[in-house]
């Protein structure tokens, strides 16, 4: 992890929102180019999946497990 996290943790509180919000903006991008109208309900339940379960782990990566404010 480069240094500026380790010393700045509003540096990775920002990155962490805006990994987040990029990530989202090309999923529902991607996710809106490859979808019909009439899909089945789980194909709209596995691109909000493909959307959600990335930032959520990003998150709990960066500040659960790596520590976040308590280092």
């Amino acid at each position: 992890m480069p240094k500026i996290f380790k010393q700045n943790k509003f540096a990775l509180l920002g990155a962490n929102i805006i990994i987040i919000l990029i990530w989202v903006l090309l999923a529902s991008a991607f996710l809106d180019l490859f979808s019909e109208d009439n899909a089945h309900f789980y194909i709209y339940e596995i691109g909000s999946l493909i959307k959600f379960l990335p930032p959520i782990w990003v998150t709990w990566f960066l500040w659960i497990k790596r520590g976040g404010l308590k280092r």
